[in-house]
């Protein structure tokens, strides 16, 4: 069982949002390697992010979630970044500002970095070749 702590930059406590996210991680946590604690973050993003998980040491079982988005809005955004934390978990994802390790291979990034571009990295296709299949299974498995 792993255990899970929200955080929240705002006063956008939500005990539903937690409920639903609190059941995706543990249902996951059967189908994937995933950390033993985890941090769910709720913090305004840009409206075009919906989720974010750091490579950074100090938040490396961190995931961040749109505040912005609703409780069904965050299903598949927690389920990407969960993607990406087994990634980080397992050694294949790491990194520090301005750089990431995918699989010993170095990428140099920037926030110029374009939406297209981001999706092509391959860290990136390896969460849009599992997403679907992992939705589908939790989705089954009973998100209420």
């Amino acid at each position: 069982m792993n255990t899970v702590r929200y955080i929240y930059a705002n006063d956008s406590y939500d005990v539903n949002k937690e409920k639903v996210i609190s059941n995706i991680i543990s249902i996951a946590c059967s189908l994937i390697e995933l950390p033993n604690e985890i941090e769910v973050e709720f913090t305004k993003l840009d409206p075009a992010v919906y989720g974010e998980t750091s490579t950074e040491f100090r938040f490396r079982n961190r995931i961040t979630i749109n505040e912005a988005l609703s409780t069904k809005e965050s299903i598949k955004p927690v389920i990407h970044e969960l993607l990406h934390l087994n990634q980080i978990h397992t050694g294949r994802l790491s990194g520090r500002k301005g750089f990431v390790i995918w699989d010993g291979k170095i990428f140099s990034l920037d926030k110029k970095t374009t939406p297209e571009v981001w999706a092509n990295l391959p860290w990136e296709r390896d969460v849009a070749e599992k997403q679907q299949f992992l939705l589908e299974k939790i989705l089954k498995l009973g998100v209420s």
